[in-house]
């Protein structure tokens, strides 16, 4: 079995229509563009499969819901039996929300589909210091994917709170 990956998922880019809250704002025309090309990335790059049942688990912010849609479009047939919930502890979330979103997750493969600044800094917390994470750290833009990795046969609820023991494998930016 592959080890345990956390695949992080920033919004696409949104729109800030007047009068619109927060957690009510959609995707601009980039965004819808954009996050397709998110989901084809996934597709290609990020093994799923052998009776791996993605974890995923999507903010409730309306960009949010909107960016995995957009992803979803773009998943081949290996993506059919994900465990899909919307989590509100992902809208506006620090690192122990996240980590806790992570524990819930029973899965060895969790995709989290949120928002900055919950990511980058928890990509901060569990990734070894590389030139990788380096670049994540400096910008974590929309649409951005960032895989981790982690080392050995441990589950994800084990690494998620010690020290930086998860390598980032792959930090891209999927444009359309």
């Amino acid at each position: 079995m592959p080890a345990a990956r956390l695949v992080l998922v920033r919004h696409a880019k949104s729109d800030y229509p007047w009068g619109v809250s927060d957690h009510d704002r959609p995707l601009n025309p980039r965004g819808r563009r954009d996050a397709p090309q998110v989901g084809a990335w996934l597709d290609e790059h990020v093994h799923c499969g052998d009776g791996i049942v993605p974890a995923v688990r999507v903010s409730t912010a309306r960009r949010a819901q909107l960016t995995w849609a957009g992803v979803r479009s773009r998943l081949s047939p290996r993506w059919e039996s994900v465990d899909v919930q919307d989590e509100p502890l992902v809208y506006e979330a620090d690192v122990p929300a996240l980590s806790e979103v992570v524990r819930q997750a029973s899965s060895p493969l969790v995709l989290l589909v949120g928002h900055n600044p919950g990511l980058a800094d928890l990509v901060a917390r569990v990734a070894v210091d590389d030139a990788m994470r380096a670049q994540a750290l400096v910008k974590f833009p929309t649409s951005s994917v960032a895989v981790l990795e982690a080392v050995g046969d441990s589950p994800l609820s084990d690494v998620i709170d010690g020290p930086a023991t998860m390598r980032l494998t792959a930090f891209v930016v999927p444009r359309g």
